[in-house]
């Protein structure tokens, strides 16, 4: 029998199951009657699930062992603490004492925050995806006393689940060979997914190893060009991005079809860029009083939002919005950008210099209720004829009723329309707006006008206040590309403190990174492939924002410790977890870019880049390798767009750009101006000669009086520099930008 029907029959089996003695419903207990080992975890996620009567155990030997010792079966269930899903079922079941007492007799329950754990999530993750076909939190799995799944699903009503769990056991006491038979397949499974061998044969390229072939190139280029023609075809035409609810925005796709339709000129694409861009920023996933976007829309209108606000979601899009705004010179885009700067430094803001994970979607019980309005409760934030305007922009009791008296702030016309409508030219109606919603923010907070404490505040979302330093690295990124693009030196100030708090206080000795950072223990879990990836592109993103070579230098260093750990010469690709790490049930790679790129593409790009910078083409040969196997194993262009974005690199002119320029000054004005401009293509340097600047700056430092007084601008493409120019004109020229 194949895996895949086997797994299937396996699984139907057990949700047909009958169970003699399936349990009653019964009222929920009272929180704090019960404490478990979770009492002593910094994760605000096992902190939420202490005082279950589940006794659970966090991740760990003890919990297996345990298992193993009494000869039981192993519960694991893994979330996160914005999960609205999560907290369902933790209601329903594991606060249920009826539930609790069968679950404790039957298993040794472990309890896993998917942030602190991605490597635990991921395998089990894809063993439910093969198990059952989909996937998603909370992540509910049975395992043997080794870590092997034999059963697993999302969210279950508390007497499925415990019919489910009875079959479980029944089979376990009756037919072990069964189960045993079940994991072992199920393993095997789990490890083959998704698992890229890279070609050790690259493709032909010149003697220096930076030109691939024309007919390569062509050839690459030819294949993207269809993966996106096939993607047009489900592209929404009214509402943006793809067809169908939910509205779910993958940063690394609108990344990709703003850089493919730059360099590649295709206006179709650019116009589905900002289709989608216009309608998050008017809508309700985007939370227009205080900045920041939900994770996504349930529907098809980009209306109401599943509330929660992730940092990943909003250090990503920060990037997206403010390389739009380069592109398109749209007002709005701005706003929505340092919206988001807003909402990351007043609710994520850590006194560690990281940045917290996310804020819940419920508060006071309810999903959303923070987030919404009725009309009365405008009515008493906002002067009459600022209420007038909000009526109109937001469409309250409209488009954007939602439920129970509430509306969601949302703007279902143009902004020229809507001035229109209330009387204003499109400047006054933004200005008066961000004035209105700015009144709101407050409000909510229990402040007036003026920012002053003047009532009782909503009760606010909660708050996942661990630093986990990929996402913080993520959002350094952010930063850096609105500094880049808006040239507020808070951004940049903001971006290098946080890569600091990275490279000082959640580092080891011996210059190796840690996961995740609470104030309660410190730093602490040893670092994934997705936090060197992260902080590389972060260092390599820093330094273009400053040409401060110490940057560079940590890039470079980061990334020789991740070919020590992570580094797999005979696959040519990098596992997830590093080489000194006990091994789950499977060892798995990350290759795929879903809501954040993959650790892999990543690498890919960093290794491109820094193989630029310093002319090392064993890294660009290595981030090769890693390419062509990824592609040639990607079937839908949705989930490999970071890596598209490499291959765009590989296959189209892509150049080293120097700036020589003697006075700090002007170099930092001169790097601005030529930030003006969207450019994908382009690796960006400058300064002074000082150690750990990039290679193929050698020889274009100011070496004269009349050097230091002027401003050259070197053009180098694939090992050859042209002759310095002296202006932006001949540089933008010289890049064929949009050709």
């Amino acid at each position: 029998m194949r895996l895949s029907s086997f797994l299937f029959a396996f699984t139907a089996f057990l949700a047909c199951s009958s169970c003699s003695n399936s349990m009653a419903p019964m009222s929920d207990t009272t929180l704090f009657k019960h404490t478990n080992k979770l009492i002593n975890s910094s994760s605000p996620y096992l902190q939420q699930h202490a005082h279950n009567p589940v006794d659970w155990m966090a991740w760990g030997d003890e919990a297996f062992e345990k298992a193993e010792k009494e000869g039981k079966l192993v519960f694991i269930s893994v979330g996160y603490s914005a999960c609205h899903w999560c907290h369902v079922m933790e209601h329903e079941t594991f606060e249920n004492e009826e539930a609790a007492d069968y679950i404790n007799e039957h298993f040794v329950s472990i309890k896993v925050d998917r942030e602190e754990r991605p490597d635990v999530d991921a395998v089990y993750m894809n063993a439910v995806q093969l198990m059952t076909g989909r996937g998603g939190w909370p992540l509910n799995c049975v395992a043997l006393p080794d870590g092997r799944p034999v059963f697993g699903g999302t969210y279950f009503p508390r007497t499925t689940f415990i019919e489910r769990l009875q079959s479980i056991v029944n089979i376990k006491d009756n037919n072990i060979q069964k189960l045993e038979q079940y994991a072992a397949q199920l393993s095997e499974g789990v490890a083959s997914t998704d698992l890229l061998i890279a070609p050790i044969e690259g493709l032909a390229k010149d003697a220096a190893g930076f030109v691939w072939s024309k007919s390569e190139r062509n050839k690459f280029g030819a294949e993207i060009d269809a993966k996106v023609d096939n993607w047009r075809r489900s592209w929404d035409r009214d509402k943006g991005l793809s067809k169908g609810a939910p509205k779910f925005p993958i940063p690394t796709n609108l990344d990709f079809l703003l850089h493919y339709g730059t360099v590649r000129n295709d206006k179709d694409a650019l116009a589905q860029v900002k289709l989608t861009l216009d309608n998050m920023a008017r809508g309700g996933i985007y939370d227009q009083a205080g900045g920041g976007f939900a994770r996504y829309s349930t529907d098809t209108d980009w209306k109401i939002p599943h509330f929660e606000k992730m940092l990943y979601d909003n250090a990503q899009l920060l990037t997206t919005y403010s390389n739009a705004f380069r592109v398109f010179s749209e007002q709005r885009y701005k706003d929505v950008a340092l919206g988001i700067i807003d909402f990351i430094n007043q609710e994520l803001d850590d006194p560690s210099g990281g940045f917290r994970s996310a804020l819940d979607a419920d508060s006071d019980g309810v999903e959303g209720k923070y987030y919404v309005w009725d009309e009365d409760v405008l009515a008493l934030a906002l002067k009459p004829e600022d209420l007038k305007i909000a009526l109109t922009a937001y469409d309250i009791n409209g488009k954007s009723y939602w439920e129970h008296d509430n509306s969601v702030l949302m703007s279902w016309e143009s902004d020229e329309d809507l001035a229109e409508a209330v009387g204003l030219s499109s400047q006054e109606f933004r200005d008066r707006l961000n004035i209105i919603n700015k009144v709101l923010s407050n409000y909510r907070d229990g402040k007036n006008a003026l920012g002053e404490t003047s009532h009782v505040p909503r009760i606010k979302p909660g708050l996942d206040d661990k630093v986990l330093i990929s996402w913080t690295a993520l959002t350094v990124s952010g930063l850096c590309d609105a500094y880049r693009t808006f040239g507020n030196e808070e951004h940049l100030n903001r971006a290098a403190k946080a890569l600091d708090f990275i490279l000082k206080r959640a580092r080891k000795a011996d210059g190796s990174l840690f996961h995740v950072y609470h104030e309660k223990d410190g730093a602490r879990i040893n670092a994934f492939l997705e936090d060197y990836a992260f902080t590389i592109a972060a260092c390599i993103d820093m330094y273009e924002s400053t040409f401060n070579p110490k940057w560079l230098i940590e890039a470079r260093e980061l990334t020789l410790i991740s070919f020590d750990k992570f580094y797999d010469t005979k696959t040519g690709v990098f596992w997830y977890t590093s080489n000194e790490e006990k091994e789950l049930f499977a060892k798995k790679q990350e290759n795929d870019d879903s809501v954040i790129p993959s650790s892999n593409s990543t690498m890919a790009d960093n290794l491109f880049r820094l193989g630029r910078y310093d002319s090392k083409f064993n890294w660009i040969e290595r981030s090769d390798r890693m390419l062509l196997s990824a592609w040639e194993n990607s079937n839908n262009i949705r989930r490999s767009t970071n890596w598209a974005q490499v291959l765009l690199k590989r296959t189209l002119p892509f150049y080293e750009v120097a700036i020589s320029e003697g006075i700090p000054e002007k170099l930092n004005n001169t790097r601005r101006k030529i930030d003006l401009k969207y450019y994908p293509q382009i690796i960006l340097a400058g300064g002074v000669d000082l150690p750990g600047q990039p290679e193929f700056l050698k020889g274009k430092y100011p070496s004269s009086n009349a050097d230091k007084l002027s401003t050259r601008f070197f053009i180098c493409q694939e090992g050859s520099c042209k002759l310095p120019v002296e202006s932006l004109i001949e540089v933008n020229n010289l890049l064929k930008v949009g050709h």
